[in-house]
């Protein structure tokens, strides 16, 4: 099964065990950031790399309807939605062939591609494709607002940008290493200060 960008590795009972924290700081994000009663049926992700790899199996975990994903390697996708298919159901996860159509009826839109990273430029959602019904998330978090998620705005979508994700798979690890809780609030506010050279707590 593929994996995100952040596998943790801890030794118990004599063992080595990975905890893949993007998946979980993912699903955290959408929890927390969402509005209550946001709608999961039809989902649309764009990128099947590491970091997709994450926010697909997390999808799927919050009984996402169906997944269609969008990458420029077909047979990436392809591998990665059978390893979807394989552990959470037949069908739920299917690649995408006309943008165009799967964004018509669908609930929601997952960037997981680099597009909106300083230095990425670009969108990889059309702007006037954006519907106001749509939630939109970013896994990008530098800059905390892309051109995806500015244009959204824009369009009326309730937007969740990257930094949410960033800030729950690290408390994870945290929790994972340490045994301890995290204070997954305190991070935050110490993430954002970095981003924006305030004061840190």
């Amino acid at each position: 099964r593929r994996s995100g960008r952040s596998i943790r590795w801890c030794f118990q009972h004599g063992r080595r065990i990975g905890h893949n924290t993007d998946i979980q700081g993912f699903a955290e994000n959408l929890r927390a950031g969402l509005p209550s009663g946001s709608r999961f049926g039809k989902v649309v992700q764009m990128g099947g790399g590491g970091a997709g790899a994450a926010t697909a199996h997390a999808l799927m975990g919050m009984y996402v309807g169906t997944l269609t994903l969008f990458d420029p390697n077909g047979a990436r996708a392809a591998e990665l939605c059978a390893a979807l298919c394989a552990l959470h159901g037949d069908g739920r996860a299917v690649v995408g062939q006309d943008l165009t159509a799967a964004l018509a009826d669908a609930d929601g839109v997952v960037n997981a591609t680099p597009l909106g990273m300083a230095g990425y430029p670009g969108s990889a959602i059309p702007q006037d494709l954006l519907r106001p019904d749509f939630w939109v998330t970013d896994i990008v978090y530098f800059p905390l607002e892309t051109q995806l998620l500015r244009e959204a705005k824009a369009a009326g979508c309730v937007t969740l940008d990257g930094s949410g994700m960033t800030v729950h798979q690290a408390a994870g690890a945290f929790e994972h290493f340490t045994g301890r809780k995290a204070d997954a609030a305190r991070m935050a506010a110490n993430f954002h200060a970095a981003l924006t050279g305030g004061t840190r707590r």
